[in-house]
Order: C-alpha cells, then structure tokens, then sequence
C-alpha cells in the first residue's frame, strides 16, 4: 500500500481492543451421507466468496479436504477454473480480504474462496474442521482510497 504511510496497517489492528474487529472462528462442517452427484450438484459447504476482512489465516487439519480457491474476477484473468487448497501439515492458507483490497487501491486484490462438499465416501464419513483468524481494522481505522474515505467499521 504505496500511500498508505509505514506503519498505519500495524497501527490499525488493535486485535483485542475495545474498537477492536479481529475474529477467531472454530468451523466444523459435520459429516455427511454418502456422496450422490445429483442430490450435490450445486450444492456446497460454504459458496463462493470473498472475506470483507483485511486477511485470513486458515488453518485446517491435515485429511479435512474441501477448501477451493479462484481467481478474483475483477483481475481479469482467464484462470476461471477452481484450485484445491488441500491442508499441508503445520502450514497455514493465507486469504487477502476486500479491505486489504480497499487499502491497497486494488494492487491486490481478494481472492475467491469456497468449501465444497465431500467428493468421497472417506470425506463424508468425518466433519471437516478448521480455525480461521479474520484480521480486520479497528473500526474507527481510517482507509483512504481513490478518493473516497471511510472507516473500518462502515
């Protein structure tokens, strides 16, 4: 974030504080019946989206498939199709939120994420598990960009 002056993204995540927004979520996706192509079709754990936040540290269990990420569409990329983010023992995915994008004027930007559903049967017989750390501005933080300000909290 070139105009953003060094050190305000730091300043601007109080994590715990009383203006504070950062938020830790415990996500468990229980298990399901076996998989049926026609029943799924279309039908998903969590759909398609981006985190409003600034970035996602997502940690899941090594055997808790089902995390997809894309190209965020306003990049302009031809990489339409959906990627695996399979879990790696004691790694961590790294999402970019909107108000990083926000901030950055766009430099760069969120990515698209969903959770599909169980494509085997040993998926569907285990819940998926996940801890997901959603660092967010303060909500009285400031960010400025192309000319419109506004705050975290709005």
């Amino acid at each position: 974030c070139p105009h953003v002056p060094p050190g305000t993204l730091a300043r601007s995540h109080a994590l715990w504080g009383a203006d504070g927004q950062c938020t830790l979520r415990l996500l468990n996706y229980p298990p399901t019946g076996p998989p049926d192509p026609e029943r799924d079709h279309g039908l998903w754990r969590a759909g398609p989206h981006t985190d409003w936040c600034c970035v996602t540290l997502l940690y899941q269990l090594p055997g808790h498939e089902g995390l997809e990420c894309a190209a965020n569409p306003r990049a302009g990329s031809d990489q339409a199709a959906w990627l695996r983010v399979d879990p790696v023992p004691g790694g961590v995915a790294v999402n970019i939120g909107d108000m990083l994008s926000r901030w950055s004027e766009g430099r760069v930007l969120s990515n698209l994420h969903r959770v599909r559903m169980p494509a085997t049967a040993a998926e569907c017989g285990r819940p998926r598990q996940s801890i997901a750390f959603f660092a967010q501005a303060d909500k009285a933080a400031v960010i400025e960009s192309k000319g419109e300000t506004i705050t975290a909290g709005e």
